[in-house]
């Protein structure tokens, strides 16, 4: 199992991002991986990503539903992910390897009127040379993507944010 976790803190109340983290069609374009969004409905939702390791595309087909909403304070999507041409080519992936599935958790702590911790954790269940393939990418590009994702997520509340020291966490 491969497990990201991380945390940060947003000037705005936690109702305020639990609204726009509650959007589906808002929170996945925040990704800096997702090129594609289709929005099947508040719930549901197919992502095509896609990552470069060196000079390798590598791109992946989610789908995700939205399966708890305790608003305002947590948001857990599941899904799975299966792997495009490029990175199915690279994992040399059989079938029996090529399913991954993902836990995506949310949640929110309100620290005053205007601001709030944000918690979130993301589970993918991946396995051979697939896992290989996202363990590589993670070591790699992980701070980059989780700064990217902080900017636009910020750009989105309109709000500053900052990264707790410390808080970030890899492991598989």
């Amino acid at each position: 199992m491969i497990t990201v976790e991380n945390s940060f803190l947003a000037d705005k109340s936690a109702q305020e991002v639990y609204r726009v983290f509650s959007n589906v069609e808002a929170i996945a374009r925040a990704f800096p991986t997702v090129i594609r969004v289709e929005v099947i409905d508040e719930d549901h939702v197919n992502l095509g990503l896609l990552v470069k390791l060196g000079l390798l595309p590598l791109d992946n087909n989610v789908t995700l539903a939205v399966t708890e909403r305790t608003n305002p304070k947590r948001l857990v999507a599941e899904g799975v992910a299966l792997p495009g041409k490029g990175l199915a080519s690279v994992a040399r992936i059989a079938d029996k390897e090529a399913l991954t599935k993902l836990s995506l958790i949310l949640e929110l702590e309100e620290l005053g009127a205007d601001k709030c911790r944000v918690y979130y954790k993301i589970l993918a269940d991946a396995h051979g040379n697939l896992k290989r393939v996202y363990d590589a990418v993670i070591k790699g590009q992980r701070a980059k993507m989780e700064s990217e994702f902080i900017k636009n997520v910020s750009q989105i509340l309109g709000a500053p944010i900052v990264e707790e020291k410390g808080a970030a966490k890899a492991s598989t």
